[in-house]
């Protein structure tokens, strides 16, 4: 016996729900690549990117998963991030659209930004490193100062590759200099908001000034 209506369509894959967000990619993978090495994209970030390299130092581990902040590769975001990590999900569709909805940095212009490498200090142990960054983001609005923003990031080894364990960030902005360090997806959007607010009273003032002028 027939049944009533079309069959439910098959549950989303991650990669389906992750087409849906969008990217950054450059149209031309000879393009230099958004992490700052001076060499292609086709030849830096993108084999990591497809999973054809895995990161074999703690530096390419930050450089990759820098540019994939600045490309937009969410799915890249989550493999390179330690299970020990606080913000790791077992559920990778849900730990995605967190991602897309409040960590991937779309307020900021990367072609205009630039990421500070520090050097790689011991850890704990022979499979962990602690390494001081910095990253210079220049927002997408028009007149806004660059943000400065120092992480003392923490990669442990797994099985021959690299893998973000931990970071405590603090910012230069204006009003947030005095800031703790933070240790999370939240506390990063927390001061997304932040600076998007302080620099719009810094644009409300400038605007205040013009007109009196």
């Amino acid at each position: 016996m027939a049944g009533f209506g079309a069959p439910p369509p098959p549950p989303q894959t991650l990669e389906d729900v992750v087409k849906g967000f969008g990217h950054r990619l450059p149209k031309d993978f000879g393009e230099p690549c958004m992490c700052g090495s001076g060499a292609s994209y086709a030849d830096c970030c993108r084999p990591y990117h497809t999973g054809k390299k895995l990161p074999e130092t703690p530096v390419r581990a930050l450089q990759t998963r820098y540019a994939a902040f600045a490309y937009r590769l969410p799915i890249y975001i989550m493999e390179t991030t330690d299970t020990s990590n606080s913000d790791y999900m077992k559920d990778k569709i849900k730990w995605a659209k967190k991602l897309s909805k409040t960590s991937m940095f779309d307020q900021f212009d990367f072609s205009a930004s630039s990421l500070g490498i520090g050097e790689v200090e011991p850890g704990d142990n022979e499979e962990t490193v602690h390494m001081e960054n910095s990253f210079t983001l220049q927002a997408k609005s028009s007149g806004a100062a660059p943000v400065t923003t120092y992480e003392r990031t923490t990669f442990v080894r797994r099985k021959g590759a690299w893998y973000f364990q931990r970071g405590a960030v603090t910012s230069d902005a204006v009003g947030l200099r005095k800031r703790e360090a933070m240790h999370s997806e939240r506390d990063v959007a927390k001061l997304q908001k932040d600076v998007d607010f302080a620099q719009a009273i810094v644009g409300k003032v400038k605007t205040k000034n013009q007109v009196a002028e």
